[in-house]
């Protein structure tokens, strides 16, 4: 992980020098841990990895990956617990169903083992499945939108959505 932060950071340097500077400190692993508890999830190890290198960026809504800036923890368990209470409140009951591009489980409009990594701040989510539909893989990247059924996979891995990012763009 660390590898996949070095080139992630030499290419914002290139192509995104003024978000470059909004990356946090790292979290702990104490955080993480108080942060998983909260949500009574465990995190995959790459994400435990990622946090632990910058936690997520500062709230200045400026992009790093396509329109989306990366959520820190406090954030990552913010939006897990506003979602959770919807869900919990019937809110998603009426939703239309689920179109899935790739190995996502149809039956949530949102699923409490998905984590947000990142957002574009307008309530559409870049996340982490932990409960992937058959065929799937754990820690697979999805996309969230709130107001719109598709939910696609985009990335086998954390590390594969950075670096696919990196060479889709350019260097």
């Amino acid at each position: 992980m660390k590898q996949v932060w070095n080139e992630f950071e030499q290419w914002l340097q290139i192509n995104r020098p003024e978000a470059a500077g909004t990356l946090n400190e790292a979290a702990s692993e104490l955080e993480i841990a108080e942060v998983e508890q909260k949500m009574g999830l465990t995190f995959p190890k790459n994400l435990k990895d990622w946090l632990m290198i910058h936690n997520g960026q500062r709230d200045e809504y400026i992009a790093v990956i396509e329109n989306y800036t990366l959520l820190p923890l406090e954030e990552i368990l913010y939006t897990w617990q506003t979602l959770k209470e919807l869900l919990d409140g019937g809110e998603f009951e009426d939703f239309p169903e689920i179109e899935p591009i790739g190995p996502v489980k149809r039956e949530f409009w949102w699923n409490p083992c998905w984590i947000s990594i990142a957002t574009n701040g307008g309530g559409d989510d870049i996340c982490i499945d932990l409960d992937p539909d058959e065929g799937g893989k754990i820690g697979q990247i999805i996309t969230f939108w709130h107001d719109w059924e598709q939910r696609e996979v985009i990335a086998e891995s954390l590390e594969e959505w950075v670096i696919t990012t990196i060479n889709h763009t350019g260097h």
